[in-house]
């Protein structure tokens, strides 16, 4: 019989499903248009508001012990999650799946079976940057990939996650994403946002490199 400690750890690579596994198969395609002004993204020409991705990553940093501080990949994280989100919405839509509240409220109980609600929270703020307010809608969008999953593997675990990733490579390049210059950028391949390349550290970075091979030859 598993221990407790091995059945929480599972139940929480499930919960975060989203986060890691998804990013694993997909292949979203980025936009190559700058966000909205005054937003910090856009899915699908739909707003992602800089006091948003503000309030939840301040979450964050107080779920993990961080309150004050301003580590730029918490706002990365953050919006990385929503954008996630709108797109398993849409491809979830478009396939006709659905969950309820109750799906919803007995995946978090089961996460949080072993050491409470609150050890669950931090644990997915620390782990990869969820709000402690967000939970819900996170358990949720990690409900309708596994439905995605299921309806076109028919079982086979391996092959419903590439049906769905292609599914949502789809979406994603009609919806469009593009997130503000000041947080990064939208990495297709990562499934994230990412810092922008230092365009001044580069080429100079790049420009050692071929002096330092031509001293050698």
């Amino acid at each position: 019989m598993n221990s407790p400690v091995r059945t929480r750890s599972r139940r929480l690579r499930l919960l975060a499903l989203p986060a890691v596994a998804v990013a694993a198969v997909l292949t979203l395609g980025a936009c190559s248009s700058t966000a909205q002004s005054g937003a910090a993204a856009v899915v699908g020409g739909e707003g992602i508001s800089d006091s948003t991705v503000a309030t939840y990553a301040e979450e964050v940093r107080a779920a993990t012990g961080q309150a004050g501080t301003n580590d730029p990949k918490v706002n990365r994280d953050v919006i990385s999650l929503l954008i996630q989100g709108k797109v398993i919405d849409e491809a979830a839509a478009r396939e006709g799946i659905t969950v309820t509240d109750s799906q919803i409220s007995e995946l978090i109980s089961k996460a949080a079976a072993q050491g409470g609600l609150n050890a669950l929270e931090s644990s997915l703020a620390t782990q990869y940057g969820v709000a402690p307010s967000q939970v819900q809608s996170f358990a949720r969008t990690n409900l309708l990939y596994q439905g995605l999953v299921q309806k076109f593997g028919k079982g086979d675990q391996t092959v419903g996650s590439t049906a769905a990733g292609a599914l949502l490579d789809t979406v994603s390049h009609d919806l469009g994403v593009s997130v503000s210059p000041r947080f990064g950028q939208w990495s297709g391949a990562q499934l994230n946002v990412v810092p922008p390349p230092n365009d001044i550290s580069e080429p100079a970075a790049r420009a050692a490199a071929a002096a330092a091979v031509q001293s050698a030859g």
